[in-house]
């Protein structure tokens, strides 16, 4: 399923096996073993494609092909990393995206103990529900800056090396 999705975005035009290849780290014979079926791609390479693909649509058919028949489900978030808007990305924006989701955690759970004595109403459910979507979305923008920091720093270094 993944080769026939890696030659159907090719051939929509969302990107090329020559692109795949680069952002993967294989060559494009590699990137052609892969759509005959002759072997798979590991994760690292799914996850840099992922990344670093500018197609939206090309990125979220790869990894539902990658994952497809397992038990994980991804989804994918349009999250806003500069936290605190003062123009980068940085261990800040981590900070303060880590302590909304600390606060939204805690609302939450106090919401959870003042009701657990009676059930919640409809509204008080959707109330926890979207306290708790807030953690996530919070929780996921830390691990996004931590991810983007990395790799700034790993860039760098590349550049230095050069």
């Amino acid at each position: 399923m993944l080769g026939k999705t890696l030659q159907r975005v090719i051939d929509q035009k969302l990107t090329s096996a020559k692109e795949l290849g680069e952002l993967a780290g294989v060559s494009t014979s590699t990137v052609y073993r892969w759509i005959a079926g002759q072997s798979q791609p590991d994760f690292d390479s799914i996850r840099l494609l992922v990344r670093h693909l500018p197609d939206n649509r090309a990125q979220e058919e790869i990894l539902q092909a990658f994952t497809s028949g397992t038990d994980w489900l991804c989804t994918r978030l349009d999250l806003e990393l500069d936290v605190n808007d003062d123009g980068r990305i940085d261990a800040d924006d981590a900070l303060d995206a880590t302590i909304e989701c600390v606060k939204g955690a805690s609302q939450s759970l106090a919401s959870i103990r003042a009701r657990s004595h009676e059930p919640m109403t409809s509204d008080e459910t959707l109330e926890t529900v979207a306290l708790l979507n807030h953690v996530m979305k919070h929780c996921a923008i830390t691990q996004r800056v931590l991810v983007e920091m990395s790799e700034q720093r790993r860039k760098r270094k590349l550049k230095l090396v050069k």
